[in-house]
């Protein structure tokens, strides 16, 4: 299996994080991809993990915390999902998050329910989990587009490696009675799915290990409001979909022929508005 994948130099780049069950944002991710697959040199499309695990709630439990309403699908959407790439073989990537590897030697992760991974299972049943956790031990931790000099993942890039190659020998297994509160610590992988943050030399000695020429991390993982953080250069923080109103949601769309400078710059020229009719909450017209 491959752990880092390299996109192709033409065409469309789309990027969405986190949808968390929600079935509504990732048919319209789908549709935006799907739009952008038709024009002249196609499209690809990156989700950077955390597909599934969403909230099962009654609108009138629904907290402001979590910005607009939805009743969590993962079973729903993991079906979309598989059907999607498979109609375009080989331009659709699904990065691993820390709740896919909750079903593949990943810690229990417990937002809405004790065990998501069990609640998911259960809904899915024997035969359809293990077709799940054979599907997520193949998905990539990396997405790389060199001309974009673009780097996709999951979290934020703290962990530390020397090249690629060390993400290839990364073991999934293992991590089922970690704490959450020491993922960040146990080495590559838990850096890898569960970091929020990172210095900047630590976040531009994992694009030089990816790419030299990289200039920019996207990733998703944790909340931004507004729909996007910069905290520091290189890294771009998106929220697509889970815990934003709709009118904050931003995904992330770039020519794949178009060198990104920086983090800043990649925002500027890149960042789009999930639903452009939506009243915004968080972010700034």
């Amino acid at each position: 299996m491959q752990r880092v994948v390299d996109l192709p130099d033409r065409g469309k780049l789309i990027v969405a994080t986190d949808f968390q069950g929600n079935v509504a944002d990732f048919e319209r991710i789908t549709d935006i991809f799907e739009q952008a697959a038709a024009g002249r040199d196609g499209a690809v499309l990156v989700i950077t993990g955390d597909l599934v695990h969403g909230p099962e709630l009654d609108e009138s439990e629904w907290p402001d915390y979590l910005g607009s309403f939805y009743h969590g699908d993962s079973v729903a959407l993991l079906k979309q999902a598989k059907e999607l790439a498979d109609r375009h073989p080989g331009r659709v990537h699904y990065l691993l998050g820390n709740h896919e590897h909750a079903h593949v030697g990943g810690p229990v992760v417990a937002k809405f329910f004790p065990d998501e991974a069990q609640r998911l299972e259960e809904l899915l049943g024997p035969e359809d989990t293990l077709a799940m956790r054979s599907w997520f031990r193949g998905w990539p931790f990396v997405a790389v587009a060199h001309t974009a000099r673009l780097v996709m993942l999951h979290a934020a890039p703290h962990a530390r490696i020397q090249s690629r190659q060390d993400l290839e020998r990364l073991p999934l297994d293992g991590f089922h009675d970690v704490p959450l509160n020491e993922m960040t610590l146990q080495g590559t992988l838990g850096a890898l799915l569960w970091a929020r943050s990172t210095s900047s030399e630590r976040a531009h000695a994992f694009l030089r290990a990816i790419d030299p020429e990289a200039r920019v991390a996207i990733y998703g993982h944790d909340v931004a409001r507004a729909g996007y953080a910069i905290e520091r250069e290189p890294m771009l923080c998106v929220s697509t979909s889970f815990g934003c109103y709709d009118g904050d949601k931003l995904y992330f769309e770039w020519d794949l022929a178009e060198p990104a400078e920086s983090a800043n710059d990649a925002a500027w020229r890149g960042l789009r508005s999930l639903y452009p009719e939506a009243p915004r909450i968080h972010s700034q017209p």
